[in-house]
């Protein structure tokens, strides 16, 4: 058995943490203006420089909104926010997401995905199905021999495999959308694998294969969204 390295976060992500943490708890509002770089600094005892780094990041994740003029303000994230600062959210709730969230995310999922798989049912190649059929095979293999003790690293695997379907579906954009949420698409696995189980969840990948073996991209899609009806139930 290995043991990966434990990594301390660096003083800029205690910084991200601190600032996002005030935010979504409520202590700091949209439309709050932070006190200046230099005082943000002396009173957080960090460097100036981390702290103009960490207000570049939040920037960039929708959190606040620089105006080299004005100074730096808090923003409506969900404004201006990305799949980033989806990924933000969920770790500071512990993973946890309200349900129509959650129903969102998965309703796009189902878009995405869906047209993927419609377009890699029509024009699939034997190759494409015996790659397919390799990777479900290791991932088959892991799930057997560690995906109980490791099943983050499985749900990762899993996404790997869905994803190959949108790089094999034609659509050169299908794959970059499906790719941005990946580490919520990994959670929402992670989550599938503790509410059908191991078996049960690679009885369903192995169904999607032979469907769209058969060129039943629309089953494909209607399997998908009965699946995600049933993981909505039992959340």
């Amino acid at each position: 058995m290995q043991f990966g390295v434990i990594e301390a976060p660096t003083i800029k992500e205690l910084f991200i943490d601190k600032i996002v943490g005030m935010i979504l708890s409520g202590k700091l509002s949209v439309g709050d203006r932070l006190p200046p770089e230099r005082d943000l600094a002396e009173e957080m005892k960090v460097s100036k420089t981390v702290v103009h780094a960490g207000l570049k990041d939040l920037e960039r994740m929708g959190f606040v909104c620089v105006n080299a003029r004005q100074g730096t303000f808090i923003a409506n994230y969900a404004e201006t926010g990305n799949a980033e600062t989806l990924t933000t959210i969920i770790k500071f709730n512990g993973g946890k997401l309200d349900k129509q969230t959650v129903i969102s995310l998965l309703e796009l999922r189902i878009a995405v995905e869906g047209q993927a798989v419609r377009k890699f049912a029509e024009r699939h190649s034997a190759e494409d199905i015996l790659f397919l059929r390799r990777q479900l095979d290791t991932i088959e293999i892991f799930a057997q021999t560690k995906g109980a003790t490791n099943r983050h690293e499985l749900a990762q695997m899993i996404f790997d495999w869905h994803h190959a379907i949108c790089l094999r579906s034609g659509n050169d954009i299908l794959p970059l959308v499906l790719n941005a949420f990946k580490e919520v698409s990994v959670f929402f696995w992670e989550t599938s694998l503790q509410i059908y189980g191991l078996q049960r969840s690679m009885g369903h990948l192995e169904s999607i294969l032979t469907l769209l073996t058969e060129h039943k991209g629309e089953e494909v899609v209607k399997y998908m969204s009965d699946g995600t009806d049933y993981y909505i139930t039992h959340l």
